[in-house]
């Protein structure tokens, strides 16, 4: 069975973080030689995740108790949990286009006096142009954070140089895994300093939970290998097991009930060594394949006509979102076909404050509902691109004017002719 999601890391890269794991590496050390190589002007900042440097950032912001921050309405629950810790109130921005990209009206809605930061999360590997959002955003007087762990596409990628931050992740899941670990960029130096010596009065993660961690994820890449995993999908289905649900827990970074004593630690050395490693040694070849089976799957549907924003040609497609009609029975029809196609995973959408029900989201439900991950990553073959084309061709057809939202009739696909070779 073909998932939706692999681990983008090769068995030397683990060889080599259990490897890292067992020397005694700096932390500080490597802290310093990563960021002086990513950075530019030493502007960045290794942090062991992207809520770390999120609830960093709004420590040292030192922003009055019930200052509003505005969120895409689409994003991981623990963003808007650290936003509450620090006493900040957060409040959804509604979304507009397949790719969830923050609507500008909407976000002229949610303004208001007490509104101090904007965070603008990239989804799916998308990078749409902000430059509307920013212009908004700096006629209020907002500070401007850039979401983008699910938007790492290369080592020159650095985030859009007028937002005031931007926070890039390695964690399991994501592009060049690292296993953990993110990078932030922070305009303002005053500010990074301060989130230095905060960050430097937090302990240092253990190299032994993250040598564990390193096996733990050895075992998850062996399990979805397409045989093991479809073993694996049986015995759930048998036994009433939501795999999704399944692969979800066992993916996700920060288990448990205790948020804040588990981000608040600095990354090991062996972490940040191996965060350095893939950005230096990262197969480019690899994100050009999943952008090439992506933009095969929209133009044998027609999405690329109905949504045109996920063809902007600097979408990474670290997911290839599917917006369906029918999305369970189209991941019941991949499942008949051999293949797990995801739902939104960990995502949801922020509920307004009770005061202002009117920002109630009702266009990123409706789309985060709809959206089907079709597997797209760089280790399929061709071939089970092209069966996973036929699949969603099958069912826009037996829909009588589609699967994809949006679309009109069946008469609108374009199949994909090229040869197997393209």
């Amino acid at each position: 069975m073909w998932t939706s999601l692999r681990l983008d890391i090769s068995w030397r890269d683990l060889v080599s973080g259990l490897g890292g794991a067992l020397l005694a590496w700096g932390a500080a050390k490597e802290a310093r030689r990563l960021e002086s190589r990513w950075g530019k002007d030493g502007d960045g900042i290794a942090c062991l995740s992207v809520r770390s440097a999120l609830d960093l950032l709004f420590s040292c912001l030192e922003l009055p108790a019930g200052s509003e921050v505005l969120f895409s309405a689409v994003t991981v629950p623990d963003m808007v949990t650290i936003a509450r810790e620090h006493g900040l109130r957060p409040v959804p921005v509604d979304v507009a286009g397949a790719d969830l990209r923050v609507d500008p009206d909407a976000l002229r809605r949610a303004l208001s006096p007490q509104a101090r930061v904007l965070v603008v999360a990239h989804l799916f590997g998308a990078r749409p142009d902000i430059t509307p959002i920013l212009d908004i955003a700096r006629g209020a007087g907002l500070y401007v954070v850039e979401d983008c762990a699910q938007a790492w596409c290369g080592r020159e990628y650095r985030g859009e140089p007028r937002a005031d931050a931007s926070l890039f992740s390695f964690g399991p899941i994501k592009t060049a895994t690292a296993l953990g670990g993110a990078l932030a960029r922070i305009s303002d130096r005053t500010l990074l300093e301060r989130m230095r010596a905060r960050q430097a009065a937090w302990p240092v993660e253990s190299r032994r939970g993250f040598a564990a961690k390193v096996l733990q994820y050895s075992v998850l890449r062996l399990i979805t290998t397409r045989r093991i995993m479809a073993i694996m999908v049986r015995i759930a289905r048998l036994r009433d097991i939501n795999v999704e649900g399944l692969i979800s827990r066992l993916t996700r970074g920060f288990p448990g009930a205790d948020l804040f004593a588990q981000i608040r630690r600095r990354p090991c050395g062996a972490k940040l060594a191996l965060i350095d490693r893939r950005l230096r040694t990262y197969d480019m070849r690899r994100i050009e394949r999943r952008v090439e089976y992506a933009r095969r799957i929209l133009e044998c549907t027609g999405l690329d006509r109905r949504s045109p924003e996920l063809a902007d040609p600097r979408h990474s497609f670290w997911l290839c979102p599917f917006p369906s009609r029918d999305p369970s029975r189209l991941v019941d029809r991949f499942e008949e076909r051999g293949y797990h196609a995801a739902r939104f995973g960990s995502l949801e959408v922020t509920p307004p404050p009770e005061d202002r029900p009117e920002l109630e989201c009702r266009s990123a439900r409706r789309r985060l509902d709809a959206i089907v991950f079709v597997p797209c990553y760089p280790d399929l073959p061709r071939a089970a691109v092209k069966e996973a084309c036929a699949v969603l061709q099958e069912l826009e057809c037996e829909n009588e004017g589609g699967a994809g939202a949006g679309w009109e009739t069946c008469g609108s696909l374009v199949p994909d002719r090229r040869p197997e070779s393209a």
